[in-house]
Order: structure tokens, then sequence, then C-alpha cells
């Protein structure tokens, strides 16, 4: 039996204000977040924020090959990505209600915890993939 005592505890605790101290914050970082809190953009303005060039599909060219390979269905992917890298405000002020819902300022991190339940729950069969054939009349 493996005993667990006090100076594995505080070797636990001086280890962990290390590697969570941030020198940007000036202090210590308990969690890795994005920064939204900090983000002066609202998520109840109405506002539009103006962003600059539109980089984007460049940007996101260079790894959509990779990222389409780790998806279900990398056509599927490949369909939604080239659409929505041209529209990425459009797709935020389409995820803003529930984010308002769910007090959640990280679009990304919304998007990212939808695909990854959408993907683990058609893995198990609780919700289906569907054919895109429109019936026949």
């Amino acid at each position: 039996m493996s005993k667990f005592g006090r100076n594995d505890i505080k070797d636990f605790i001086r280890n962990f204000k290390e590697a969570s101290w941030s020198e940007e914050k000036g202090g210590f970082q308990l969690l890795s977040e994005c920064g939204c809190e900090y983000s002066p953009a609202g998520l109840y303005d109405d506002t539009e924020i103006v962003m600059g060039d539109p980089i984007l599909p460049e940007t996101f060219q260079g790894m959509q090959s990779e990222l389409a390979a780790a998806a279900p269905c990398p056509d599927s992917y490949n369909v939604a990505a080239d659409l929505l890298v041209t529209m990425p405000h459009e797709l935020v002020e389409m995820l803003k209600p529930l984010m308002q819902d769910l007090g959640i300022g990280c679009p990304a991190s919304l998007a990212k915890a939808m695909g990854d339940v959408l993907t683990v729950s058609q893995e198990h069969g609780v919700t289906p993939i569907f054919n895109t054939e429109e019936p026949s009349l």
C-alpha cells in the first residue's frame, strides 16, 4: 500500500503553482481560458464588430485537410467548412442565442462541445445521421 503523505501534498501544491504561473497575467492562472471574460465585445451587444482583413479562408486552408480527416464524415466536414470559413460573423450570430442561454462567451468552445457530443452520440446510436436525398413524389 502506498502512502500519500503531507510532503507529497506540499510537493504537488508547489509544482502546481509553478505550472500555473502566468507572466502575462502577473499571477496564477488556474484555468487555461481563451480570455473571453476580458473581451471588449459583449454577448448582449447589438453593435456590429468590424474585423480586419478576411484572411480566414487562406489561414484555415492549411489545416482543413487534417481537421477533415479527424471528422466522422470528411466530405461533409469539407462542404461545411468551405461555407463557414467565408461567414464567421454570421456563424457567431447563429450561436449567440444559445451562448446567451448558457452564459458562454466563447463560440469556439460551444461549437467544439456540440461537435464532440454529437460525434459520441452518433457513435453510440443515440442520434442518427441523415441521408441527403430528397423524397421522390
